[in-house]
């Protein structure tokens, strides 16, 4: 069986027939992904498409892929997409149910071994609500340690201390089950890993580039007689964070790893517009929660009782953008309402929307996408300043409001 012989066997799933596949050479033209089949119909005032996937596929690849298709075949005109794959998660169906403008999107199940073998999802049930489970709570270092042996325990709070007082130093910790990491920005400079009712701690130097360097700088930490870290460990981890400081003020730092040091301290001007920064309380139980993953990799800011959601871009902006459509959709049918709270126990309320963070170079890219929503309001753009590497994040730029403004006076 070909896709043309799918179609033509279920002329009632589609609003037209007579399909024409788009060739290979048409495929690299216009940019699409070579993962997926496409085919267009319609007439010149409605103009309809499929995009068809055979096997379960990276779905923001997929959102993106029909949407991009369905811009090439609209060029203004009313466009109707179909989704055709073997499934759906319930973030995919919430995520084209977002689409809107010139194009609305369907959803399409194929069952090679049924018959009939398509089956159209109604536009109703793509919205349809379902709880996405977050994942665990992670764990504080108190219920962390509970599993160590008393002495253990005493240690481990020893070692808090002793990171605790590299806060003004931007360190920050994150809790995992079997570990807890210590960091400054994206890099990872300290661990304890458990080891039975035990812990072993280590500096962490993996993204050292220079050899000698690395190992100079592994050191094991322990606590001594007197209750306090060895100094080996104590003046390791001093010397790296001075390193780190170093890169920064040098400029030498990539714009990634720039970028998350600022973010997580949260100062200035994010401050102002978004409060204090709010750490992500979930961890994934499994591999197949790899969204809790993803969402992980976003920043997250309490004040005055709001949440707000930041999704940073400023690479591969247009599967970037795919892929926040669909984790929004998953916040938004998470726990998230019920159990964020901010550090007095108090309910936080999240607005719906993500603010996607980007640079003036890359603002175009994500604008387009504009085109392709049906409320663009729950994905305000901000933009850095041009010197914000050299002078910090001391101003931001919604250039949603600026856009919908000349939209209103027929000027975008």
């Amino acid at each position: 069986m070909t896709w043309d012989m799918i179609w033509e066997a279920h002329p009632d799933v589609f609003i037209t027939r007579k399909w024409l596949e788009c060739p290979e050479v048409k495929k690299k033209e216009y940019h699409l992904s070579p993962v997926f089949a496409y085919f267009m119909g319609g007439e010149t005032t409605l103009r309809v498409g499929i995009i068809a996937s055979s096997s379960m596929m990276r779905e923001e690849e997929f959102l993106l892929a029909g949407v991009l298709w369905g811009n090439r075949l609209s060029n203004g005109a009313k466009t109707v997409i179909y989704f055709v794959a073997p499934n759906f998660s319930p973030a995919f169906l919430s995520g084209i149910s977002k689409i809107g403008g010139c194009i609305s999107a369907r959803a399409v199940y194929w069952r090679e071994k049924l018959t009939p073998s398509l089956y159209l999802i109604p536009e109703e049930d793509q919205s349809l609500q379902s709880c996405y489970s977050m994942g665990e709570a992670r764990l504080d270092w108190k219920r962390w340690g509970q599993s160590l042996n008393p002495v253990a325990q005493q240690q481990l709070r020893i070692v808090n201390t002793f990171f605790d007082s590299l806060s003004d130093r931007c360190v920050r910790i994150e809790i995992k089950p079997q570990h807890i990491s210590f960091l400054w920005g994206n890099f990872e400079i300290a661990e304890v890993r458990r080891k039975g009712k035990k812990f072993e701690l280590n500096s962490k130097v993996k993204w050292l580039k220079h050899n000698e360097q690395l190992l100079k700088w592994q050191k094991q930490g322990w606590v001594d007689a007197s209750d306090s870290l060895n100094s080996e460990f104590c003046t390791v981890i001093l010397k790296i964070l001075d390193y780190l400081e170093t890169l920064e003020k040098e400029g030498k730092l990539r714009t990634q790893d720039f970028l998350a040091l600022r973010l997580h301290q949260g100062d200035n001007v994010l401050k102002t517009l978004w409060g204090n920064a709010w750490h992500w309380p979930w961890l994934p139980k499994n591999r197949s929660e790899s969204s809790v993953v993803e969402l992980e990799q976003w920043y997250f800011f309490q004040g005055k009782g709001q949440l707000s959601v930041i999704c940073p871009i400023f690479e591969k902006a247009q599967l970037k953008v795919s892929q926040s459509i669909l984790l929004a959709s998953v916040l938004e049918k998470s726990d998230l309402l019920v159990c964020a709270k901010d550090a007095q126990g108090n309910s936080l309320v999240w607005d719906g929307r993500v603010h996607w963070l980007t640079t003036l170079d890359i603002e175009e890219d994500l604008r387009h996408w504009y085109c392709w929503l049906k409320d663009v309001a729950k994905f305000p753009i901000w933009t850095l300043p041009e010197d914000w590497q050299d002078k910090g994040i001391y101003e931001l730029n919604c250039r949603t409001l600026m856009y919908r403004s000349l939209m209103q006076k027929g000027y975008a």
